[in-house]
């Protein structure tokens, strides 16, 4: 049963509406807390590294050949 936080979080280029589980959204405090961070920035911190992520991922998807 996911947190139904709906955060909309603006990074750069992206606007993305985010529902986490319930252990993540804990942790997510426990660490915003432990940076001393409003949980708003630890969560608009976790997707943009989500996104470079999938960029790379995407980055590299050119260099596979397709089987034929």
């Amino acid at each position: 049963n996911g947190v139904k936080d709906n955060m909309v979080v603006k990074a750069k280029d992206v606007e993305i509406k985010v529902v986490i589980p319930r252990s993540t959204y804990r942790a997510l405090k426990v660490k915003c807390a432990l940076m001393d961070i409003t949980l708003r920035q630890g969560m608009t911190n976790m997707v943009e590294k989500w996104v470079k992520d999938v960029k790379k991922d995407i980055a590299g998807i050119d260099k596979i050949k397709p089987k034929a």
